[in-house]
């Protein structure tokens, strides 16, 4: 299968691990970026589950990955695509053109972003005309039909550690892909062939943690909203950015109330149980995350654009009658940052 993968830091998780099952991966990311991953073999570093044993799968450039940039992809010659950039991302000129040429080819596109694409939104019966202002990249997502989206649940996490070595990405937790359905019968059986092939690859007999799972309910992904508010979104403070295990751990009583308010809009918006993950669970893996969230990271650098998961569900929580008060306070913060850094720009200037 020929998989178009958009986002050469992330996305470089799924592009090893398909590239390793023997499907033709190709990665869209910035000329620099691309041009610095293609000088050594692409690097995933992993850690076996149980016995914490370091795991490195590696691809060399060219044999079974290709580099390009958004000027040089061609979705045409994709089977499915793979949506791994941040959402403010997509409202770049070049990587936009990118995406109309994707709406056009009407390809398949599977999104591990934090904050959905509205058309996946659609696909949930939710009212788009809630999300004005949410969306750095609105205008993008227009051309695609709802029938076109379907969404993973992000819960992998990876960072790389090396600026220098921009192709190797390091993953700190290995959680699986949990994929809502595609509309389409001939597009799930893509994404189902994907995941199976995924999960055959095997390193050193075992198979390597983070899989792509092709789950049923398309209500699957929402189970990170939670965790991206009570965690994610609190690693800002007025004393500067924390990891998200202090967020989580520092008052635990106050992330589990945030936690169970977005629990519960999951469930008013038809998630089941079955579909989400306890607090206690996420608490357990939080613990483990030891670095301030890309949110966090991306503000305190100066961003002037962001993923607004923070606005998305505080406007969902007033559309399905909750009270959204306890979420305001980080919304301000946020909507602070963002300011504060454009000013300093402006400053600069």
């Amino acid at each position: 299968m020929r998989v178009l993968i958009l986002g050469a830091s992330y996305g470089l998780l799924p592009a090893v691990r398909l590239a390793l099952a023997g499907h033709s991966v190709t990665v869209v990311g910035r000329a620099d970026e691309v041009a610095a991953m293609a000088r050594e073999p692409l690097r995933l570093e992993l850690q076996a589950r149980r016995s914490g044993e370091a795991i490195v799968l590696e691809v060399v450039p060219g044999q079974g990955i290709a580099l390009t940039t958004p000027l040089l992809a061609d979705p045409v010659a994709a089977d499915l695509v793979m949506l791994a950039m941040q959402e403010p991302h997509y409202a770049d000129p070049a990587v936009a053109e990118l995406m109309a040429r994707i709406a056009a080819a009407d390809r398949p596109c599977l999104s591990i972003m934090n904050l959905p694409p509205p058309p996946f939104l659609a696909r949930l019966g939710i009212d788009t005309g809630l999300l004005d202002g949410v969306y750095a990249s609105a205008a993008v997502w227009d051309r695609f039909a709802p029938e076109q989206l379907a969404l993973a649940s992000p819960d992998a996490q990876a960072v790389r550690l090396d600026p220098a070595r921009p192709g190797t990405l390091t993953v700190t937790l290995a959680s699986n892909f949990k994929a809502a359905p595609f509309a389409r019968s001939a597009d799930q059986a893509l994404l189902e062939e994907l995941a199976r092939d995924w999960a055959g690859v095997k390193h050193l007999g075992q198979r390597p943690p983070v899989q792509l799972l092709a789950q049923h309910s398309l209500h699957v992904p929402l189970a990170k909203w939670p965790m991206l508010i009570a965690g994610n979104c609190r690693c800002l403070t007025d004393q500067g950015i924390r990891p998200i295990a202090d967020a989580v751990h520092t008052d635990l009583a106050a992330s589990q109330a945030l936690y169970d308010l977005v629990h519960d809009l999951a469930r008013s918006l038809g998630a089941r149980e079955a579909d989400l993950v306890p607090f206690a669970a996420y608490a357990q893996a939080a613990r483990g995350l030891t670095r301030p969230s890309s949110l966090a990271r991306a503000l305190d650098n100066g961003a002037v654009k962001v993923e607004r998961i923070d606005l998305l569900v505080l406007r969902l929580l007033a559309a399905q009658g909750f009270d959204p008060a306890p979420l305001q306070p980080i919304v301000d913060r946020i909507e602070l940052l963002l300011a504060r850094n454009a000013k300093r720009i402006a400053t600069a200037a």
